[in-house]
């Protein structure tokens, strides 16, 4: 008789975050992620994770090896660059993506190399307290800022959700009340709540767009070719779909 045995070892990689790790306490940078096998065909393919939209969030459960970071913390471009290394290493790079040429208006399907998506650099540094600066143009105030957290994410969209339709949802007043610490050199609630309320637009439209900008994250554009010869980028969309072209959902 053989003496041979099947290996348990779960086989997995170790992942840079393109947060290098600022959302979270530990300053977690790299991750390790258990590759996908033929039980995770599984989840792709369940019909109830998929209409509910729980397809990511059981992978990332599954997948996810270290313990010293909550799944559910993980912000949206770690999770994005945890299911482009399970796809990657699952069913390789080529992705299959729908443009538009803009000579023709006519839709067309294409080709990208999901390998060639890269980090984008991270260059603002924290301050003494682990926040970053910023200059209102208009308003002339030095302010200090947080990335805004998963869960900050989370309840912002739950108020644009249960929002009753009586008056106006404070979705962008209660972003800024997120990711802003202080108002030159204030860090009262109170008068920064006020302060936001009667902040000029090109404030906050400035902030947002710096904010934007330098986000870090994954670089999603990718440029291809229409069938009139023009150049055109197109951007990665996730979810379900990501696996769609496998399991036909």
């Amino acid at each position: 008789m053989s003496d041979f045995r099947l290996d348990p070892t779960i086989a997995y990689d170790v992942i840079p975050l393109p947060s290098q790790g600022i959302y979270y306490p530990n300053k977690k940078k790299n991750i390790k992620i258990a590759f996908l096998t033929a039980s995770d065909e599984n989840i792709l393919s369940s019909p109830s994770l998929i209409a509910n939209n729980l397809v990511v969030d059981e992978l990332l459960k599954r997948k996810v090896l270290d313990k010293d970071i909550n799944v559910e913390d993980i912000v949206e471009e770690d999770r994005q660059a945890i299911l482009f290394f399970l796809r990657n290493t699952a069913f390789g790079s080529d992705y299959e993506v729908i443009a538009t040429d803009p000579k023709t208006d006519e839709t067309f399907t294409t080709k990208v190399d999901l390998s060639n998506i890269k980090i984008k650099d991270f260059t603002l540094k924290e301050d003494v307290n682990g926040e970053y600066e910023f200059y209102l143009p208009v308003s002339k105030f030095p302010i200090t800022f947080n990335f805004l957290t998963k869960k900050q994410e989370d309840d912002i969209k739950k108020i644009e959700e249960s929002w009753n339709g009586n008056g106006i949802a404070p979705i962008k007043t209660k972003e800024l009340e997120f990711l802003i610490k202080s108002i030159n050199g204030i860090k009262d609630p109170m008068q920064l709540r006020n302060f936001i309320e009667k902040m000029p637009i090109r404030d906050s439209q400035e902030f947002r767009k710096f904010i934007k900008e330098n986000k870090p994250g994954l670089d999603l554009s990718q440029k291809v070719i229409t069938p009139s010869g023009e150049e055109v980028q197109v951007n990665i969309g996730f979810g379900v779909e990501f696996f769609r072209p496998f399991y036909g959902i």
